[in-house]
């Protein structure tokens, strides 16, 4: 599993996992604006928390990296595959799980370009027929005057409405309203959960955080409105009055009729949640912890699983670290240097290379041996291809063929240490299987 995916993987879960623990908890009390916190920390801590290493914290040098880097420069597999009836296959390491996992891929990145177009072309679309829509002042309020009928919205700096279907007392109720999400900013709430959205467009925790950002915002406008000594039962019908439409709640601005009415006229009519009731809200720290606890966690045993999957005898890292490199060891040859060897015409190069030369051994091929043999070799200063020898065996014909080819392979370009050539270790796994 690469790390993308398992980053990936950590960040749906923490969102499934947050929503439900802010739908447990939250959506009753009317703490509005730490609720409107809470749905922004969720976001933001679903992304984040992945990134925080406690093997890290503990260790807080670069050996780990070290160690990263020393399995970095284990080759890709090369898997050598005989056909009875057609001869030998080359298979340069691309799995069926590879290829379901490319495809997978391919389909998550065409989904985040569709939605990232169709965002920028939303924002587009909107700032323009605000920069085009003609301009008045309402109550000291410059207010965009929209060329249709349509319901009041806002979006960032700007009010946008259609004043010949409102009366002069909803207009300046319109106005309270709209001016609470311009002055609070609700618009970079929404723009923070398109991203996480286009991310995550595959997850409907995702798109239901957003729902809740929405409503959220409405319950604090709402308020608002009734703060500045407006009438409630008056407020309420103005809202029942409004042509509502289902689209409201997925627009990128703040629309005046986001749906639905009924829980906002109910938190309008809802008792005040006793203070006390805020302390609730420090759960989410435990909750959080238990998040990077299990991404760590998930680490290690993706590591481990990636560990028996290599099946390779790696010898121990040396642990003595200079200047953040490691020193040679007893033979003089580098596990991890600042500039790696490298083949000739490059790693594309190389496995063809491996691929054209390697044979299957007809003596494997009749008695049906088939198996992974792990080859390490030294790339010497002038480049040649030194003390190759086999460091996981399946059988004396495909260990001598592995051989055989490791040795064969032309003069590398040097790994250097501080500017100066030395001599660096690699290893490379061949598969032989047959079909």
């Amino acid at each position: 599993m690469t790390p993308f995916i398992l980053y990936l993987i950590k960040v749906n879960f923490a969102l499934v996992v947050l929503y439900t623990f802010y739908k447990l908890m939250f959506t009753k009390d009317t703490f509005f604006g730490l609720r409107r916190f809470m749905l922004i920390l969720i976001y933001i801590t679903s992304f984040v928390y992945p990134l925080f290493s406690i093997p890290g914290w503990m260790t807080m040098n670069h050996t780990g990296q070290v160690i990263n880097d020393f399995y970095e420069k284990v080759l890709p597999e090369i898997e050598i595959t005989y056909n009875a009836g057609v001869g030998i296959s080359v298979n340069p390491g691309m799995s069926l799980y590879s290829w379901i996992a490319v495809s997978l891929m391919i389909v998550y990145v065409i989904g985040i370009s569709i939605l990232l177009i169709r965002t920028v072309l939303e924002i587009y679309k909107t700032c323009y027929d605000l920069h085009q829509s003609d301009k008045t002042i309402i109550d000291g309020t410059c207010v965009c005057i929209a060329k249709e009928k349509q319901e009041p919205y806002s979006f960032f700096k700007w009010i946008c409405l259609y004043p010949a279907i409102h009366t002069n007392k909803e207009i300046k109720e319109i106005l309270i309203h709209e001016q609470t999400h311009v002055r609070e900013l609700h618009s970079a709430d929404i723009l923070l959960a398109q991203l996480a959205i286009i991310f995550c467009w595959f997850n409907p925790f995702a798109w239901l955080i957003r729902s809740e950002m929405r409503v959220n915002h409405e319950y604090l406008a709402d308020r608002k409105v009734i703060q500045n000594g407006y009438d409630k039962k008056t407020y309420q019908y103005h809202l029942l009055g409004l042509k509502h439409t289902q689209l409201a709640a997925a627009n990128l601005y703040n629309n005046f009729s986001v749906l639905p009415l009924k829980n906002r006229i109910k938190m309008l009519n809802r008792k005040r949640t006793r203070n006390i009731m805020k302390s609730k809200y420090l759960m989410f720290i435990p909750i959080t912890a238990l998040l990077i606890l299990f991404s760590n966690c998930a680490n290690m045993e993706s590591e481990d699983k990636a560990t028996k999957n290599e099946e390779v005898e790696v010898k121990a890292i040396p642990e003595v670290v200079k200047n953040d490199t490691l020193t040679a060891t007893a033979n003089d040859a580098f596990d991890v240097v600042e500039e790696m060897p490298e083949f000739p015409g490059g790693m594309e190069a190389l496995m063809t290379f491996l691929s054209r030369n390697i044979k299957y051994p007809s003596d494997a091929q009749n008695k049906g041996v088939q198996g992974r043999v792990v080859v390490q070799f030294v790339v010497n200063t002038d480049g040649k291809i030194e003390d190759a020898h086999v460091v996981r065996s399946v059988q004396s014909e495909l260990d001598k063929e592995a051989l055989r080819v490791i040795n064969s392979m032309p003069n590398w370009k040097p790994g250097k240490q501080k500017g100066e050539v030395v001599r660096v270790k690699y290893t490379v796994p061949i598969a032989f299987r047959l079909k």
